[in-house]
């Protein structure tokens, strides 16, 4: 194949968005191949992506493989998938979905079937739609583009993610159907050693809770060295096993400071932090770290927007570090940054 000239990620579709497309920070839609997939060149995937396809005949290059999607066919890929050599007929019609690898990781927490049905997307990328099934998919379509385009106010955002949560959960509850189907008819896939170590890494990464965030713990956990558990990791997944145990632990760790009513201390005890300076330091860290190659103006921005007071948590008030994780569905009412909320005290008093 080609040299690969793009990754696909959802900052960079942020920045080629046109008036036709939606994007935010989980979640990108389209009518246009030509926004996702360059002319005759090749794209790595770094998020999940669904292509459907309503109309006419669309083409492409799967890691070598050639498809051939026809009307009703949705293609299914995942994450670290090379695509190229995409054509279609000049009646076609598409709809294009992108999912963030945040987004994915916050449906995708340990389930029981979660890697058959990867292993099967893999093998089985394009599903044909019957009617019945067809029927529901468009509903959730027109669900997401109905509230796309109304007028924004502080709940669209969130009720956009739950409603690309139900459409993600849908497609992949369709492709675990049909994998528990293909085992039980006596079908079975084999597993190759890389892996079914990066499974095991995976399903227990999920199954901590962000409660440990060395290398050293997993690969101790399965006797490997964790130069060798890194390797396997980042060939399987093209991330660094750290930067993955980094984001599983961060991704527990937000929910906790949105909606517990639990103080910092108390949330950093439940993570096993030494100390709330140290859990402090170790978010505020990450979202530094988490800048996907911004300027360091863009970074500081960032930070200043996403480091906020949690009023709820403020059980010790001598504790000057309270921190609160800002998302942009978050609703920022009576949220202050900690020198406005000193201010807003001396108010009170």
């Amino acid at each position: 194949m080609e040299e690969i000239i793009r990754h696909i990620h959802i900052e960079m579709l942020q920045a080629h968005c046109d008036a036709q497309s939606h994007i935010d920070d989980y979640m990108f839609l389209t009518e246009r191949l030509e926004n996702v997939f360059p002319e005759n060149r090749n794209v790595k995937l770094e998020v999940f992506l669904m292509l459907y396809c309503e109309e006419g005949e669309v083409k492409l290059e799967l890691n070598n493989v050639a498809r051939h999607l026809q009307a009703n066919d949705l293609l299914i890929s995942l994450p670290n998938t090379i695509i190229g050599q995409v054509m279609a007929s000049p009646n076609h019609k598409v709809k294009v979905f992108c999912f963030s690898n945040r987004f994915i990781q916050r449906l995708t927490q340990t389930q029981k079937y979660s890697w058959k049905s990867i292993c099967y997307i893999q093998e089985n990328p394009i599903k044909h739609f019957g009617e019945n099934r067809n029927e529901t998919f468009h509903q959730y379509l027109k669900l997401i583009e109905d509230k796309i385009q109304t007028p924004p106010d502080k709940y669209q955002k969130e009720i956009l993610l739950h409603i690309a949560s139900a459409f993600y959960g849908e497609m992949v509850a369709e492709t675990t159907r049909k994998s528990i189907e293909k085992e039980k008819q006596g079908y079975h896939t084999p597993v190759k050693q890389p892996d079914f170590i990066f499974k095991q890494f995976m399903e227990a990464l999920t199954a901590d809770n962000g409660k440990h965030r060395t290398l050293t713990y997993y690969a101790d956990l399965f006797c490997y060295s964790p130069k060798y558990l890194s390797r396997i990791v980042k060939q399987i997944s093209g991330k660094n096993a750290l930067t993955l145990i980094h984001e599983n632990a961060i991704e527990h760790i937000i929910p906790e400071l949105r909606h517990s009513n639990k103080s910092i201390k108390e949330i950093s005890v439940d993570f096993e932090f030494p100390n709330v300076s140290f859990f402090a330091q170790y978010v505020k860290k990450i979202l530094r770290n988490d800048t996907y190659g911004i300027s360091q103006q863009q970074s500081r921005e960032k930070i200043a927007k996403q480091i906020y007071i949690n009023p709820k948590a403020t059980a010790n008030p001598r504790c000057c570090f309270f921190i609160f994780i800002r998302y942009p569905f978050y609703n920022q009412t009576n949220t202050y940054p900690y020198s406005q909320k000193l201010k807003h005290q001396e108010k009170i008093a």
